[in-house]
Formats: structure tokens, sequence, C-alpha cells
């Protein structure tokens, strides 16, 4: 088990979440990894260049036999590198050992890191190798990557960029203002050819800023989502749509990028395109009425039952950092990085029953707590009985618990056990730690069917404490 108080002062607080998200810690969890480059072999000698990426730490090194050795690097603290290579005929392999140090997050103090990992590349291949490490310590893990956009890998998902639309379909109402309300909406299913991405595209108040409402003419700015509002490991490259579409005209318009790495993974590329389209839409008038008789206004429908093929009129390729399309995507810490340097609780609802019986809900802070909420605790003695979680990911609650309340003092102190496996499904961490706080609101009390129940002067109120003593294991 190992004691985070031996590792790290007290953590300072965390104001910098967006450059931490990228700094040699955050990365050294989420991607201790390696770019072999340049390697070139003759007469049993070998060369390289290798660079760390969660440290950006380079070396080139050149080998005799099995062993290399570096002629330059850059310098690291505390770094040590072991390579070993084995070249077979037409194949090299690698073992990468290497341990660094990040203090990134708390100046004076390092936080050393060892990790591992192999690959192989074919001799002549002048594309880099990728060789993605596990974590040794301070923990044992093998990150995660992401899957990636959809489809990325599809084969020529860079070439002649094309959409199909699938039942455009267009609404036009007149109205006076009075007795009913000019509108019009656009919704289409917008399909990239290349890459099988589907976007459902359409018009209407409460998308965009949520205000503005559906103009009654004039061109429609369209809202387009797809899968990335129904996965969040999309990695860090996620596709981005604009469309409109023009009345007057039936003008279709759209904007897309979307991500590729279909020839190979150390050659990802971005597209963005571009294209406008006359969408052929057969129309038919009736009459709008209000209990069966005519008001005077009239709804215009147009739809094209058949799929509408949209080809791109302008593309641009933009390159990408190797092996990039499968990255996580940064972000502010979550459980396990938040439980490591800022470990709080934040709770909510407390309640007091007869002075003795005590319940409240509670999250782990963290700065990405995606769709999870606060769980309820209630007591059992001095045992915690921790309510049902959603099953909607790994939970930021305890999964064991203790605690007690003095009402005088309105202080509480918990013990909880909780665990974070966000980064390595398979292995997650397990944490305890200590929270002594005070619930720094007044209480109001009343008597039901003879049971005084206390809550919150303030029924929204919510505080954050600090966890202390945290120390972690895995089994």
């Amino acid at each position: 088990m190992l004691s985070l108080s031996l590792l790290f002062a007290a953590a300072a607080a965390v104001s910098a979440q967006s450059a931490q998200s990228s700094g040699c810690t955050s990365k050294s969890f989420s991607i201790p990894s390696w770019l072999i480059d340049n390697f070139q072999t003759a007469a049993g000698k070998s060369s390289f260049h290798i660079t760390n990426r969660a440290t950006n730490y380079t070396a080139d090194l050149t080998c005799s036999g099995n062993t290399c050795a570096s002629g330059s690097s850059t310098n690291w603290s505390n770094d040590t590198l072991q390579v070993f290579l084995q070249v077979s005929g037409e194949t090299a392999e690698f073992l990468v050992n290497q341990t660094w140090t990040c203090n990134d997050r708390n100046a004076t103090k390092v936080l050393p890191f060892t990790a591992f990992g192999n690959g192989s590349l074919s001799v002549g291949d002048n594309l880099p190798l990728l060789i993605k490490g596990s974590l040794v310590s301070p923990v044992a893990i093998t990150p995660q990557y992401a899957s990636g956009p959809t489809g990325h890998s599809n084969p020529g998902c860079a070439a002649a960029p094309k959409w199909s639309l699938s039942a455009p379909f267009y609404t036009n109402q007149t109205g006076d203002g009075i007795t009913a309300i000019a509108s019009q909406d656009f919704n289409v299913l917008l399909i990239n050819n290349a890459t099988g991405y589907e976007a459902s595209c359409m018009s209407g108040a409460g998308f965009g800023d949520g205000l503005t409402p559906t103009p009654a003419t004039g061109p429609l700015n369209l809202v387009c989502a797809g899968y990335e509002f129904q996965s969040s490991n999309g990695g860090r490259y996620g596709i981005t749509t604009a469309a409109y579409f023009d009345p007057s005209t039936f003008t279709f318009n759209v904007n897309q990028t979307w991500y590729c790495d279909d020839v190979s993974a150390a050659k990802p590329v971005q597209i963005t395109a571009s294209a406008s389209q006359v969408l052929p839409l057969t129309c038919t008038a009736s009459p709008v009425t209000v209990d069966g008789v005519p008001d005077g206004n009239t709804k215009t429908s147009c739809i094209n039952r058949a799929d509408v093929t949209v080809v791109a009129q302008h593309s641009a390729t933009t390159p990408l950092a190797p092996y990039s399309i499968e990255d996580p995507v940064p972000g502010s810490d979550a459980c396990t990085l938040s439980s490591v340097f800022h470990p709080q609780w934040t709770f909510s609802a407390f309640e007091v029953d007869n002075n003795t019986s005590v319940s409240f809900e509670i999250i782990l802070r963290t700065g990405s707590p995606g769709f999870q909420f606060p769980i309820s605790i209630t007591q059992d003695g001095d045992a915690c009985v921790v309510g049902a979680g959603g099953n909607i990911g790994p939970p930021l609650w305890p999964t064991a618990c203790s605690f007690t309340y003095e009402p005088k003092k309105q202080e509480l102190t918990l013990k909880a056990e909780w665990s974070c496996s966000e980064l390595d499904l398979d292995h997650p961490i397990y944490f305890s730690g200590t929270t002594t706080t005070t619930v720094n609101s007044p209480l109001t009390c009343e008597t039901v069917d003879g049971v005084s129940q206390c809550v919150t002067e303030d029924g929204g109120y919510q505080w954050t404490a600090d966890i202390s003593n945290v120390t972690w294991h895995q089994t």
C-alpha cells in the first residue's frame, strides 16, 4: 500500500486544469509510450531516434548486438532509459523500459513513473513505430486508448468526399401572429459515405443557442449531431458538421471535418470538405385547421423519399501527429488524478433525524464527472449504507465507509474507501482516506410523526471538504 502523504505534501489546489491535462503528469498516466523513427541497420549495428510521448524526452541511440546506448538526448530529471533490440531477418523487435519523474503538479515534489513496452517494425520501413507502454509505478495499469472518430480507418476515407442525404424534409407554415405562428423547419440524416458517420441535422427552437426561434423566412441554420452525444471514447479529435438550408432555392450547404488514418496510423490526416446542392423536393400544400375549420393559413410540406448524393466541391487535407487519432481526449482530472492530487468529497442534502440518524449525498469532486450524480448515504450504527447507483459509468462515491457526527459542533468525520478504473478497467486502483468537516449551515427542524427532522436552512446547500491520509493499493 502506498501513502500519498509520503509522495506529496498536501496537494495544492489545482488552478490550471487545461495546462495540467496536457502536462507531464497527465500524459504519463494516459499515454506512457514511445515513438521510434529513422531506424537503420547494417553489419550488426543499428541506430534510431526515440521520443517519450509523455515527457517529450528524445534520444539518438546506437546499438551493437542487443544493447543500445545514447549518443545524445534531451535532459529529463532522474531519467533512465533502457532499450533492447533484436534484429532477425527483415524484422526489428524493441523492448523499452524507462523511468522518469514529473513535478508539474507540485514544484517541490516529484512523482516517479516507470513504464515498459515492446513492438516491432519491418527493416526499411520509413514510418515511425508506436510502442504503447504499461505503467509499473506509481500504479500498475495499461491505459486505455480511444476508439477514435467513426470510420477513421475505413479504406479510402480521405478520397473523393461525398455525402448521402436521407429523407430530407422541409415544412413551411404561414401565420398571422395571432391565431397561428408562422414557422418553417428542415430535417435530414447526413451520412458521410467515406466514413459511415451519420449526423441528424435539424432546425427549430431549442437548438443552437436555445433562445433564438426558427425564423419564419430566410435560410435555416441547422444543428447536426452524431455519435459524439452517445460516446465519450472518441478521442482527442471529434467530427464537426456545419450546415444550413435555403428554402428560397431548396439549397443545402454542408461543411464537415473528419479524420482518417486508413493508409497508416502513423500518417493520420484531417479532412475538411464543403458542398452545396439543390435538393429535388416535391411539395404539397394543405390548409391549417382549428377544430376542423380552416383558419386561412397554409402548411407546405416538401420531401424527397430517395437518398440524395452530395459531392464535395472544396476539400483540404492537413497532416496530424503520428498515431494521434486514438489518443484520449485531453481534459480535466478524472477519478484517478483527482484522488491523487486533490482528493475531496462534495456533500449535499444533509439531514439529521432525532439528533442521531444522519444522511447526506456525496460525490468525489473531479474535473470531469461525466453523467455521474451524488449518491445517498444513510447510517447503520457507524457504518454507511450506500444508495443505488445508476450503472452509467465507474462510480464516484464510496464503496464502503463509516462516519460519526457531533451535533453540537455540527462536525462530520467520514472514513471512506473508493476505487477508480477510468484509466484501466481491468486494473482498478483502490483508495481510502478520512474527512473531517463542519456543516457550515444553520439547520432548521420540524417534527413529523414524532420524528425530529433537521435539514440545512438552504435546501440546495452543498460544500466540499478535503480527504486526508489518502492511501492506495491494487489487488
